[in-house]
């Protein structure tokens, strides 16, 4: 049985290899993806990313969040301060400002300045501009708070800490978003295009008559898609770490791990599709309808946090936002699969979603 699967996985490896649009949608298109958005530098300076933990909860700290958040070069997200203080050593925030309990928009007397509530300030030493902008307008906002309350003394002081955090470019954060991408494109619309096209031509009915079983034929195709996306990713970070200096955290091996994980789920989806496509022209909207969707909502291209907040929720459970947030943590943050268990669950429940749906649905023949 190996013997067969080995010489039939080999077998469809050299046809892909020959297959110039597989290998131009496969490989060619991802690298262009990478490339174009890693040249344009989507996550250059255009906004202050800042992490607020409301340790007063009065409505003078509400009033002032609020403030933050009107302004318009300001990111805020809320959190407790451990949780905040994490993700700016990932580099996911430029600032994390801790709003003391016993802050107070009141007057302070003339020369008593040392009495005012002091706002406690994370900066982010590895995004120096970004942190410099956030204090500067921080500054701004207290000015003007103290003028419409006091026109004296400071009503808030703030005390800054600068804190080493690790540099996140946007190419940095892009890179495991394309991998993710490149492995569902894989999984999906190679399997699902594939296999119908097969099916329309007969040959998946030619092959149940010839002695080589179809779950050898089935295992062969797994495996094929399992080596190309293992392949495919050490090319995708190869030019990445060659072009664009990228530097990969993690472990490489628990990084294909993830890999190996997120296109079981995958192919499980494309064999699925698969059979419930009856024709090629039906396969191409319903692999738009799986994979379109994710690539806006999963955090591909730019952050979860940019999706609307009613869709949070139903972004936070979708196979590619898993995939790509395991992927993420463990190339920029240098996560373990322990670490990313979360996203690693997900794609154990997605994988055995998919399997249940491909069993169901696949059959070797139309209609």
């Amino acid at each position: 049985m190996v013997g067969q699967v080995t010489r039939y996985t080999l077998m469809l490896l050299r046809a892909y290899l020959r297959d110039r649009s597989a290998l131009f949608f496969s490989v060619v298109l991802p690298l262009m993806f990478m490339l174009i958005f890693g040249a344009l530098n989507f996550g250059a300076f255009g906004h202050v990313s800042v992490g607020v933990d409301d340790e007063a909860q009065n409505a003078d700290s509400a009033r002032f969040t609020t403030i933050l958040q009107g302004v318009a070069t300001f990111s805020i997200r809320t959190g407790a301060v451990a949780d905040e203080k994490a993700s700016l050593l990932k580099g996911d925030r430029d600032l994390v400002i801790v709003i003391p309990k016993d802050f107070r928009l009141a007057p302070t007397p003339a020369g008593l300045a040392a009495t005012a509530p002091a706002l406690t300030v994370y900066a982010n030493a590895g995004r120096a501009q970004q942190a410099s902008v956030g204090q500067a307008i921080l500054a701004q906002v207290i000015d003007q708070l103290t003028f419409a309350v006091n026109r004296t003394s400071p009503i808030v002081a703030m005390r800054v800490e600068s804190v080493n955090a690790r540099e996140l470019r946007y190419v940095d954060f892009l890179v495991p978003g394309i991998l993710a991408m490149t492995i569902m494109q894989l999984g999906i619309s190679g399997v699902a295009f594939g296999l119908v096209a097969a099916k329309q031509r007969g040959v998946l009915r030619r092959i149940m008559a010839t002695p080589f079983p179809p779950r050898r034929f089935l295992a062969a195709q797994v495996v094929e898609r399992l080596i190309l996306a293992v392949v495919q990713t050490l090319i995708l970070l190869g030019v990445a770490v060659l072009v664009f200096k990228v530097q990969v955290v993690g472990s490489l091996p628990e990084l294909l791990a993830v890999t190996i994980l997120g296109s079981v789920v995958f192919l499980c989806l494309g064999f699925a599709l698969a059979g419930w496509a009856t024709t090629e022209n039906q396969v191409a909207p319903l692999t738009q309808i799986v994979t379109l969707p994710q690539l806006f909502l999963s955090g591909v291209f730019f952050a979860t946090d940019a999706v609307p907040a009613v869709v949070r929720p139903l972004t936070n459970l979708l196979p590619l936002t898993f995939l790509a947030d395991a992927l993420r943590e463990i190339s920029t943050s240098g996560a373990t699969l322990w670490d990313v268990r979360g996203a690693v669950l997900g794609l154990l429940v997605w994988s055995a979603i998919g399997f249940a749906l491909a069993v169901r649905l696949f059959r070797f023949e139309t209609g």
